[in-house]
């Protein structure tokens, strides 16, 4: 039985002299919500004590007097964006994950992945909107026992947007339950998996914690208000590291759906035999 090590090798493997192609196609991916692996999308929340005085001194300044009106003006652009951009992506979110779907399992073939893969199941933007529609809603309802049930049925959908790739002929309902099959048992080897990557997601967020510490210290010196934006060139090297970690982390889970998608088909012969 494969160990998370053995999927992580099969993915740099399949890797070796594309990573700056699959780092575009994850670019590409996320952009369009087509993103599988959980990793990256673990949340925690942070906190750190704020001068209040120098906000209040900044609100009262001439420079916002000045520039309130155009900084109220881009920031209700901003939010108007991001309310158009997440009806977007709730349409065609789930098209662009079974196209990255398919985009992974190429690259763990063998086979041509290519950029056209991303977008190579977008006739099929019902399937893909209830697919994370029923996964989204089932997740809801098992996570109004606890959080602990909503978290163990997310393992045991996840390989849903592999499955309705390879097989468009299965309803939504059959795809997801078809996961809960080849997912049965191997849950907790999918959560190892995950968590195998955690020290390199805290890695590529090391320069975006140097430079929120490096802003605070600058506040607390210059007593600056605007010492908030001091973090943002972190940012750059922040995203450079995922997005040259993500296709890592989505080839190592199409690697994992082939070898349990394997082991489930060889099950099922031995029991018809």
């Amino acid at each position: 039985m494969k160990r998370a090590s053995d999927f992580r090798a099969i993915a740099r493997e399949a890797l070796r002299g594309k990573w700056l192609m699959a780092a575009l196609a994850g670019f590409i991916a996320s952009l369009l919500g087509g993103t599988i692996a959980t990793g990256g999308n673990l949340s925690g929340s942070s906190s750190f004590s704020e001068d209040s005085e120098s906000f209040e001194e900044f609100f009262h300044s001439d420079f916002w007097y000045e520039y309130s009106g155009i900084i109220i003006t881009v920031f209700i652009l901003i939010l108007l964006f991001a309310i158009v951009w997440s009806l977007a992506l709730m349409v065609i979110g789930g098209a662009a994950k079974l196209g990255y779907a398919r985009y992974n399992l190429h690259l763990i073939d063998g086979e041509k992945a290519s950029l056209t893969d991303l977008i190579s199941q977008f006739h099929r933007l019902l399937d893909g909107f209830l697919m994370q529609l029923l996964q989204g809603l089932y997740l809801f309802l098992w996570s109004l026992l606890f959080i602990i049930p909503g978290i163990i049925k997310a393992y045991s959908y996840a390989m849903t947007p592999y499955i309705m790739s390879e097989k468009p002929h299965l309803s939504v309902n059959e795809a997801i339950t078809e996961s809960r099959r080849i997912m049965d048992g191997n849950k907790w080897r999918l959560f190892c998996l995950e968590w195998s990557f955690i020290g390199w997601w805290l890695l590529c967020a090391l320069p975006l914690v140097i430079g929120v510490a490096g802003s605070v210290g600058l506040g607390i010196l210059t007593e600056n208000p605007l010492w908030v934006l001091a973090f943002l060139p972190s940012l750059l090297p922040v995203w450079a590291a995922f997005c040259f970690l993500r296709p890592y982390n989505e080839a190592a889970w199409a690697a994992f759906y082939r070898d349990v998608s394997a082991e489930s088909a060889s099950s099922v012969e031995d029991t018809m035999e």
